[in-house]
């Protein structure tokens, strides 16, 4: 299952790769607005210069300059009318057939709309002034289709000041330059709805993913706490198993040839060995693991801890043999298993019982020497030692 941060990777390269959704970048020019006029009373040149213009989006970056000129209606200086006329205050010896530039404001139609109307009556560049309520911004301005016209936009205190002089009817002389590039980066709506849904989608897939893990976790924790109690269960029935000491003098036994089914090792002298209630024999260190893990005999699968008594099932009661065990010791085949109190004769397991173990297990390795493996005394090893049946499993 694919965690959360490779869902939020997968995330941004789709968002990467649909173009709509991409983000966007602006580019746009200032201008340098320069004017010069002289004041009739006093010959005072008043010059002004400030990079307080910004070009329009369609507008060809180019410098210009010209005699300024605004509509002559007193109530139209938007400039809105397709037949506007406009009045270019020129000095006594000033050209008619110079540039000019016309100054208009915004507002009263589009922008297209002003610099068509001005273009018409062969301006050079138009300027639009902002808004009063916008003070000393500047906007963005789109305006298809208007040629090689230069359009700029002014701040409305710059509009004021180059209008205050026209309407006193002294001519204003504008050059317009190039001023510094500006890229500005935006995200489409259409971006900020994808990222959106993105995250939300990468939430819920991460919430999801948190709830199964600590589901399975807390299965798995169950699950642990149980097969921790059902270990005690089975470490506390193997400790009912009988043990039993292996000596070179015992009779039925050669220790040299029987080995060990589990571990495939010859039975030595004073090796501990468990006696399962299907009457075969292990070494103590092999059995006891494999019991714990598999609680079955290895050689004819008997369910070594169900015939001990222990978690007996209801539909499983009729099929579980009854425990050949008695209260202190067990007999197999003739080997003799000393009581606790180390003074108790060993009983000589008749040849029919012999048999009926063998046929209960239903072994495959049904040879002569597993009968012998059985140990037998005959009653004469009457001094064994009997190891208590309380061993300590704690390694397991």
């Amino acid at each position: 299952m694919a965690g959360p941060g490779q869902l939020c990777a997968l995330c941004l390269l789709l968002a990467a790769g649909l173009p709509a959704c991409r983000a966007r970048s602006q580019e746009w020019y200032t201008a340098f607005v320069n004017t010069l006029y002289t004041e009739p009373g006093s010959n005072l040149t008043v010059p002004g210069s400030a990079e307080s213009g910004r070009y329009g989006d369609s507008s060809p970056k180019e410098s210009v300059q010209g005699w300024v000129g605004v509509p002559r209606a007193a109530g139209a200086m938007e400039g809105c009318e397709p037949d506007t006329e406009y009045h270019v205050p020129l000095p006594p010896a000033g050209d008619r057939a110079e540039p000019w530039i016309a100054l208009v404001a915004r507002g009263g139609c589009t922008f297209k709309e002003k610099v068509v109307n001005a273009a018409k009556r062969m301006a050079a560049a138009v300027v639009i002034y902002n808004e009063a309520k916008s003070g000393n911004a500047t906007v963005p301005m789109s305006h298809i289709g208007t040629g090689n016209t230069v359009v700029i936009m002014v701040a409305y205190p710059k509009g004021l000041e180059i209008l205050e002089p026209i309407r006193r009817e002294i001519p204003v002389k504008m050059v317009i330059t190039v001023g510094t590039r500006h890229v500005q980066e935006f995200i489409s709506g259409q971006s900020v709805v994808f990222v959106a849904i993105a995250f939300i989608t990468m939430m819920i897939i991460s919430l999801a993913w948190l709830i199964f893990y600590y589901v399975q976790r807390f299965l798995y924790t169950g699950s642990h706490f149980g097969n921790q109690s059902n270990r005690k269960e089975t470490k506390k029935a193997i400790s009912q198993l009988q043990l039993h000491t292996v000596k070179r003098s015992e009779k039925g036994l050669d220790v040299d040839a029987e080995s060990c089914a589990v571990c495939i090792e010859n039975y030595k002298p004073k090796d501990t060995v468990r006696i399962l209630p299907c009457k075969h024999i292990f070494h103590r260190v092999c059995i006891d693991p494999w019991l714990l893990e598999h609680r079955t005999c290895p050689m004819c699968k008997l369910d070594v801890i169900k015939a001990l008594g222990f978690w007996v099932d209801p539909e499983d009661v009729n099929e579980i043999p009854a425990p050949e065990s008695v209260a202190g010791s067990m007999s197999v085949g003739n080997v003799g298993i000393a009581q606790e109190d180390h003074r108790t004769d060993v009983n000589t397991l008749s040849s029919s019982s012999t048999s009926e173990s063998i046929q209960q297990c239903n072994s495959p390795r049904e040879y002569a020497g597993e009968t012998t493996a059985l140990l037998g005394s005959d009653g004469e090893n009457r001094h064994e030692e009997h190891l208590s049946s309380a061993v300590d499993y704690s390694s397991y």
